[in-house]
């Protein structure tokens, strides 16, 4: 079986860029969530802020190399 996308570019050069990059987006879901999960575990969570959540958000995409640009 094969799939096949097609895109008119540069149209659609949004919607290409997303599909190329779906691995990256999910690895970087994967390792904020893991990263909250150990939040939960091991830390106050009384003491976290949004602005750490945030920052540590941004940080995994941008190891990823994914903006919302």
């Amino acid at each position: 079986m094969k799939a096949i996308l097609e895109f008119n570019l540069p149209e659609e050069e949004a919607e290409h860029r997303l599909a190329l990059d779906g691995g990256k987006w999910m690895s970087a879901c994967h390792e904020f969530a893991q990263w909250l999960r150990s939040i939960e575990k091991h830390t106050d969570r009384e003491t976290l802020k949004v602005e750490e959540v945030r920052s540590r958000f941004y940080e995994e995409l941008n190891s990823a190399g994914l903006s919302f640009d």
